[in-house]
Order: structure tokens, then C-alpha cells, then sequence
């Protein structure tokens, strides 16, 4: 089912513009972004420093993807002129390997192909005609879907080949115990080797892919109306009921018995 590890279901667009920054007109986000906002860089350089400490500098065909709670300022000597769309996603119904990161840059390749999408959607967004909207979603379904086969391209194929076993092991037996040990033995690596490699192709560790898998089902069973809370933390894997609750609580802000009640009606 994850064979890709990419689902999304954009929610809203609420804004796609060409923007220049120097360094009179700044631009921060001490408290985070707010939303989802992917940026491609047409000319310039300027760094990016986040609150967490990294700094990221991009320049021309550079991409983006940042996500809402991004707290950073951009730094920049000279003119900085770049587009930016910013969205909303449905996350119940959306997966996306580095959507719970702070940002995944991309040294792009394919940088002409993203350049005219980019314009495509920009243009499209401030035309305002009849059905702008739409027409403006699919430029962004376009643009993620491109960023994303890139992020996975970029990658050491070898590696990616390698973790391969690891990978549909995960997704085949999620609801049961996992240990990195087993995982990097499928793979033929060392612990410390897997780990690494593993993180740099899927931007997360292995058992937070277990888990984003665990939730992906349990929110599945839950619109169901199906099964009740004990049964769905069986199935995906928790044997403690109260662990399960907490578990789905701090990934989604909503304990599941409350979910469940929200998208069935009941």
C-alpha cells in the first residue's frame, strides 16, 4: 500500500505569487508558517535559519518544501526572487514522507519542468477566472508529485534497492514487534549503516515509519465504525489499549474514541 509513500489531498491554496526579498524587506516566521508552502528559487541566494538551529542556504532551481510549523528567518544580501504557494492539506487522508519535518530541500534536476509549473500555477492563481482554483490544485498536485520522484531519484539507488526488503517488511508486518536488528539484517547492513541510510531515502527513522503505518490503519478502522478501540489496537499492534490512546492522541490532537464518533456520526 505504501509502495510510493505518497498520498495527499490538498485542502486549500492561499497563495501563489512571485516574491522578491533583500535585505530592506525581510521576511520571518518566529512562531511558524501557518501552512504548507513549497518555494522555488529563480534567482538569488538567501539563507534559511531556523529556530532549531539548521541553516539552509538555496539559490537558482533550488525547491523547497516546508512545512507549517517551520519556525525561521531568511537572510539574504541581494535580491532574492522566488515563487512560493502556500496550501492547506487534509492530513487525515494525506501521507507524505517529510510532511512532519520542518523542511526537505531539493537540489533539483528537473528544475525547468518544476520552473514552468510553477509559472503555470502562479499565473493560473492571479488570472482569477472561472475555475481558477481547480485548475490551480492540479499545478500543485503536479509540482508535489515531481518534488517528491525527485527526492526518491536523488537518492543512491543502490541503498534504496537494499532497503527495499526492510521496507516491505515493515509495511507487511506492522502490527507486529520489529527490531532495528532484523531490519538491518534483511537489508544486509549494520545496525549504525541501516539507520543512517534508511533516514536519508525516507526522512524518518524506521520505527516512525512503522508507526505512521499503524496510524495510517488504525484512522482506516476507525471511519469503518467496524471495530471498537480494543479491537483496533490489537490489529495494529498495541497491546496496551491506554498506550494505544495515547499514541493516537499525540498524532492526531483527537483520542480515537472521539475520532471514531467525529467521522461516523455516531
Amino acid at each position: 500500500m505504501f509502495s510510493d509513500n505518497f498520498y495527499l489531498d490538498i485542502k486549500k491554496i492561499h497563495i501563489a505569487h512571485k516574491y522578491v526579498l533583500d535585505r530592506i524587506h525581510k521576511c520571518a516566521y518566529p512562531s511558524g508558517r501557518g501552512h504548507y508552502g513549497l518555494v522555488y528559487v529563480l534567482n538569488g541566494k538567501a539563507e534559511y535559519r531556523f529556530s532549531a538551529g539548521d541553516r539552509i542556504t538555496v539559490t537558482d532551481g533550488d525547491v523547497l518544501f516546508l512545512s507549517p510549523n517551520s519556525a525561521y528567518s531568511i537572510a539574504t544580501e541581494k535580491e532574492f526572487k522566488h515563487y512560493t504557494v502556500n496550501f492547506d492539506i487534509h492530513e487525515d487522508t494525506s501521507r507524505l514522507d517529510f510532511l512532519n519535518k520542518p523542511y526537505c530541500l531539493l537540489h533539483e534536476e528537473n528544475s525547468e519542468q518544476l520552473k514552468r509549473t510553477f509559472i503555470e500555477l502562479t499565473n493560473t492563481w492571479t488570472s482569477k477566472k472561472s475555475g481558477f482554483e481547480m485548475q490551480a490544485t492540479g499545478c500543485l498536485y503536479e509540482l508535489l508529485s515531481l518534488f517528491y520522484s525527485d527526492c526518491i531519484n536523488r537518492q543512491n539507488a543502490t541503498f534504496y534497492n537494499r532497503l527495499l526488503p526492510a521496507k516491505e517488511y515493515i509495511e507487511q508486518y506492522f502490527h507486529q514487534p520489529i527490531s532495528l536488528e532484523e531490519l538491518a539484517k534483511l537489508s544486509n547492513m549494520s545496525v549504525t549503516n541501516f539507520r543512517r541510510e534508511w533516514k536519508k531515502i525516507y526522512f524518518d527513522t524506521p520505527l516512525q515509519y512503522r508507526d505512521s503505518i499503524r496510524l495510517y490503519y488504525a484512522k482506516e478502522y476507525l471511519n469503518s465504525g467496524y471495530y471498537t478501540v480494543t479491537e483496533i489496537a490489537q490489529k495494529c499492534g498495541f497491546d496496551d489499549v491506554s498506550y494505544f490512546v495515547r499514541f493516537f492522541r499525540k498524532q492526531t490532537g483527537t483520542p480515537p474514541g472521539a475520532y471514531k464518533k467525529r467521522n461516523i456520526g455516531n
